[in-house]
């Protein structure tokens, strides 16, 4: 028998918010570190040091600004 532990559903803005700023976040953090830095020895160290400090900012951006986008989005679409 297997043992899957699930979050509750009420969590499911907060966990999205993680999940899509983490992603977010870590493609263009790696992107603008490249077009700052470029390949550099410490390349990896600095993108994931740009993407750990965006990603403090970024997560409850997302949180906080979910909603509003969702609603700017069924005022536009039909």
């Amino acid at each position: 028998m297997r043992l899957t532990m699930k979050i509750p559903k009420k969590f499911f803005p907060v966990v999205f918010a993680f999940f899509l700023s983490s992603v977010m976040v870590l493609v263009i953090s790696g992107v603008t570190t490249l077009l700052n830095v470029g390949i550099t020895p410490d390349f990896l160290f600095r993108w994931l040091r740009a993407w750990l400090l965006t990603w403090c900012v970024a997560f409850p951006v997302a949180i906080f600004v979910a909603p509003l986008a969702r609603r700017l989005t069924e005022r536009v679409i039909g």
